[in-house]
């Protein structure tokens, strides 16, 4: 009997995206289930009818402004990709940064913990002339180090002033290990048996410190964008109880945001709806705080997702035709 190598080559790698393919699905049906557990725990101590009933008498003037700001975030959150690109020694386009920003929106629909914010990397990386790997990554490392200490340092401040202790405490913690992260970036090069390997990213990143001013711009930036998607929060709140003010939103949502995060169930629903719940009992009824957390998943996720689907899609096709082009795959054609 014969032995084909060959032949078994091509049915492991014919296996290999079959198996991805399996885990991806086990894993979203993983999320499914752990949003519909969450929910279920949470719909313990609230009241699913007065909910429903708080969403039918929204004030909707309150949502529509939530809605064009929400549209309007990926226009700041491509500066701060840009700057972040320019730190660590990239120039992209303008243009550019926007499209593979809508492209992540997208890709959050499907992706845990924002996923499609650290897989817009591969979209920026384009044929063998493009940025190094490496390079993309120290960016992407920089850029959710930021974002981290910029929300908690949005919430911890407001949460202080307003003496919501349990914000306030989640935000210091989320400011302490985005701060920690950011500082351990260009050392991770010392760390013991993955250091070798993560020595580029740590040159990287310790070129982009020296960069100061544009780290600066886009340490601002970072904090711009987050104190916008807070403000969506704030609109929503006034859409359900006017008692609830901007400064409110400003403490309870960087720790929200946070805790949906943590990639335990789909879009962060329950987990972020749940955290808000905590953190605004002492101001507003809990059905509130739902109401609102669900309105947002509509919007930052949905709505963003839905827009940024044309980007997807004209990139996977340009990917593709790329690759259709390539001389390995014109090779293995003859």
């Amino acid at each position: 009997m014969t032995y084909n190598c060959n032949s078994t080559t091509n049915l492991q790698k014919t296996a290999a995206p079959l198996s991805d393919k399996k885990a991806n699905k086990l894993f979203l049906l993983l999320r499914i289930s752990g949003a519909i557990v969450v929910l279920v725990i949470l719909f313990q101590v609230a009241e699913i009818e007065t909910v429903r009933s708080n969403l039918t008498q929204a004030e909707w003037i309150w949502i529509f402004w939530a809605s064009v700001i929400t549209v309007l975030t990926p226009l700041l959150g491509s500066i701060r990709l840009k700057l972040f690109l320019e730190a660590s020694g990239v120039v992209f386009s303008y243009w550019r940064c926007i499209q593979v920003s809508l492209c992540a929106l997208s890709l959050n629909l499907l992706l845990p913990a924002r996923g499609g914010d650290l897989a817009k990397i591969a979209l920026l990386r384009s044929g063998k002339q493009g940025p190094s790997w490496n390079t993309l990554m120290g960016a992407a490392f920089l850029e959710r180090g930021f974002d981290v200490v910029a929300l908690g340092l949005v919430g911890l401040t407001t949460a202080l002033a307003l003496e919501a202790t349990g914000a306030a405490i989640a935000s210091g913690i989320g400011t302490a290990a985005g701060a920690t992260g950011i500082l351990c970036l260009p050392k991770v090069g010392t760390l013991p048996l993955v250091g070798k390997r993560l020595t580029p990213i740590a040159q990287v990143t310790s070129a982009a410190y020296r960069c100061k001013r544009i780290l600066l711009l886009a340490s601002i930036m970072a904090c711009l964008f987050w104190i916008m998607v807070s403000t969506i929060m704030g609109c929503l709140f006034q859409a359900f109880d006017r008692n609830l003010t901007l400064a409110h939103a400003f403490a309870v949502t960087p720790p929200s945001i946070l805790a949906g995060i943590v990639p335990v169930s789909l879009w962060g629903v329950g987990t972020r709806d749940g955290a808000l719940a905590y953190f605004l009992q002492d101001f507003t009824q809990t059905e509130n705080a739902i109401s609102a957390g669900f309105l947002y998943t509509a919007l930052v996720y949905w709505l963003l997702g839905l827009i940024g689907l044309p980007a997807l899609f004209l990139a996977k096709r340009k990917t593709k035709d790329m690759t259709d082009e390539s001389p390995e795959s014109n090779a293995s054609n003859d």
